[in-house]
């Protein structure tokens, strides 16, 4: 084989490896939405207390705590994702953790949570759960104050605020009971949607002065209403229906849901009682995958030109 032969030869290995080498990096890149997705999920509860992460993009579920009494009934879910911690209220309307991982729950010392019924809502967001009292306008914000760090954080009530909603009226088809609520981290916006279907938002910054209305209520149908979650960016408003176990993604400018073909999640008498926000777990980069294979790319280059250098030599 002649030199010229040669280096044609190994040109065209190139060109096929880096054309190999940068649809490889493509596809593992993904679109933003798929990729989005990986290692990502939320936190649920069903009827026994147990708990799970759930993947809803890629119809994913794990049971990571069995509940050693089935008679909690735990729900009003928010998940503080910087401190792996996740809150609920039990069955006696006391406010509980579980440390992410951990086989036990713990209770939540301070002052008091202020219900004598669980609220069926709640979300986790600046060091606070908030929530709705049943059947009312009042929106409570109860503020945490830590001892320690990190995942060793331990969390307790320093104080409880009262936002009277303007504009609510909660009183016949309107009834605020829930349903769910979820809450944008990165503009600070609420949704909730009540039992009976009613979806409607307020902004964090000014809750009392800030209702709207984005569905009317659906009537008296007390079970159409949707457990809520955000997916870990933002960018996905996730429903999860508790009488028929089915899984919607939400439009939270007109509410409009768009169900989510093949992914139902069922135990017995129902679905999830509820949902308590959205965490990601640690994953290789994807960018790094590609620049490794860019690099490789770089080396073969590399080797071919020392070839031809001691061809020529």
């Amino acid at each position: 084989m002649t030199t010229t032969t040669f280096i044609k030869n190994v040109r065209a290995i190139v060109r096929t490896v880096v054309t190999a080498s940068a649809f490889a990096a493509v596809a593992l890149l993904g679109s933003s939405s798929s990729a989005a997705t990986l290692g990502a999920y939320m936190y649920g509860i069903d009827d026994n207390s147990d708990i799970y992460e759930i993947n809803p993009a890629d119809q994913t579920m794990t049971k990571v705590y069995t509940s050693p009494s089935s008679t909690s009934l735990a729900n009003s879910m928010a998940y503080d994702d910087s401190r792996g911690q996740l809150f609920f209220v039990d069955g006696a309307s006391g406010l509980n953790y579980w440390q992410r991982g951990a086989s036990t729950v713990t209770s939540v010392s301070g002052a008091s949570v202020g219900v004598s019924a669980d609220p069926y809502n709640a979300a986790y967001y600046n060091d606070a759960i908030y929530f709705f009292e049943a059947n009312t306008a009042n929106l409570k914000r109860a503020n945490l104050s830590y001892s320690g760090s990190g995942t060793s954080a331990v969390p307790s009530i320093a104080s409880v605020d009262t936002f009277v909603i303007a504009g609510m009226n909660p009183s016949g088809v309107d009834t605020n009971t829930f349903g769910d609520i979820a809450i944008d981290t990165a503009t600070g916006t609420l949704y909730a949607s009540t039992s009976r279907g009613r979806f409607y938002s307020l902004n964090l910054a000014d809750p009392a002065n800030s209702f709207n209305q984005i569905v009317a209520s659906l009537g008296n149908d007390r079970s159409v209403g949707y457990q809520l979650a955000f997916s870990s960016d933002n960018s996905t408003l996730y429903g999860h229906r508790y009488s028929d176990g089915s899984w919607v993604t939400i439009d939270t400018t007109t509410g409009a849901a768009t169900a989510i073909a093949g992914f139902v999640t069922t135990f017995g008498n129902g679905g999830l009682r509820d949902l308590g926000g959205s965490a990601v777990n640690a994953v290789p980069e994807p960018s790094t995958i590609g620049l490794a294979a860019i690099g490789g790319i770089a080396g073969l280059g590399y080797t071919i030109r020392r070839r031809r250098k001691a061809q020529g030599a």
